[in-house]
């Protein structure tokens, strides 16, 4: 297992572009939507987390609305993301969309 450091870094680079994700430069114009549904039915219980696929690290965390709708805004559009969406009833499997590109 390859050994983790972590590295406390300024406010600042996260919006002059410094970091992979390019918050608050001109390409930050994107977002990423869905809904989470079990057996067909909108879904609430879960917990939906947008991973960037470069480092593995969670970039957000969103619970769905009402409808099971949930969004992710702000991102950067040549970021490379997968979604996971976990049950907390823990009566289903986490459900992964793989190479979700922000549109």
């Amino acid at each position: 297992m390859k050994p983790v450091s972590r590295k406390v870094m300024s406010s600042s680079k996260w919006f002059s572009g410094d970091l992979p994700q390019n918050f608050g430069l001109k390409k930050t114009i994107a977002k990423v939507q869905g809904s989470v549904k079990k057996l067909g039915q909108a879904y609430i219980n879960s917990n939906v987390v947008l991973y960037d696929k470069a480092t593995l690290l969670p970039l957000a965390i969103r619970r769905p609305d009402e409808n099971g709708d949930y969004q992710f805004l702000g991102l950067n559009t040549d970021l490379k993301t997968f979604i996971v969406a976990f049950d907390q009833k823990q009566q289903f499997n986490a459900v992964i969309q793989d190479n979700v590109v922000p549109k």
